[in-house]
């Protein structure tokens, strides 16, 4: 096969289909939605009219709005893993990737906040509803603990937080100043919330700081050579 006719096939190949696309753009669209309205809010009619499209075309990708609502889920936890995770989890382990994840967590959440958070408003939305939105919520958000309990413990490890640090606890207010971050953003319409979120944040992490190893006999600093010279003259 030339190669002209080769490279043409495979271009042909990995150009995204028009379903793939019609399907991308539900989703984008129903991102929006869902973080203005909740998950709830969803609905396949008013995806339908803003897509300008019927609901059977909308049905025609999604059987029905709990898919719908599970593809928002699915594609904002992508979203999320590219944008904090990733990046993060490629800084030196111990302080300096625990530092990275809190610091682009606080700049993901402070993007959102003229919207609304999907993850933190979904939680809300489903805390006592039984269902498979619950189910994904519930997974989401275990997992996201885990990755900071093991960034945390791997700090600990790597002699930048104390031994005795309670990794679980830390993980509990660290969610604690991002919820109140969020609620004090969206609902009191505090203009400093991600300053103040980080500055809690920087706290916390300062008072579990390890303290400086005590200096030996062969680390203490030796006088300089001048002044000992100076003393032993007189």
């Amino acid at each position: 096969m030339p190669i002209t006719s080769a490279l043409s096939t495979l271009a042909t190949a990995l150009r995204p289909r028009k379903g793939e696309m019609t399907r991308a753009a539900i989703v984008e669209a129903a991102m929006a939605i869902a973080a203005r309205d909740g998950l709830e809010g969803l609905t396949i009619g008013t995806l339908a009219d803003q897509m300008q499209m019927s609901k059977s075309g909308v049905f025609a990708h999604f059987g029905s709005r709990e898919d719908l609502q599970l593809a928002v889920l699915k594609e904002y936890v992508r979203r999320f893993v590219d944008d904090v995770l990733r990046p993060a989890v490629a800084k030196p382990r111990g302080l300096p990737r625990l530092e990275a994840i809190l610091d682009r967590w606080v700049a993901f959440l402070a993007r959102e906040i003229t919207l609304g958070c999907i993850m933190i408003a979904g939680a809300v939305e489903y805390d006592d509803r039984p269902g498979p939105q619950r189910d994904a919520m519930v997974a989401i958000i275990t997992g996201w603990r885990a990755e900071l309990l093991k960034a945390i413990r791997q700090a600990v490890r790597e002699g930048h937080l104390r031994p005795g640090t309670d990794a679980p606890q830390m993980v509990f207010e660290i969610y604690g100043l991002m919820l109140a971050m969020h609620q004090d953003a969206r609902l009191l319409r505090s203009a400093d919330s991600a300053r103040r979120a980080r500055a809690g944040l920087r706290h916390l992490l300062e008072a579990a700081r390890a303290e400086p190893a005590p200096a030996t006999a062969s680390t203490r600093r030796r006088p300089p050579i001048q002044a000992t010279a100076a003393r032993t003259r007189k």
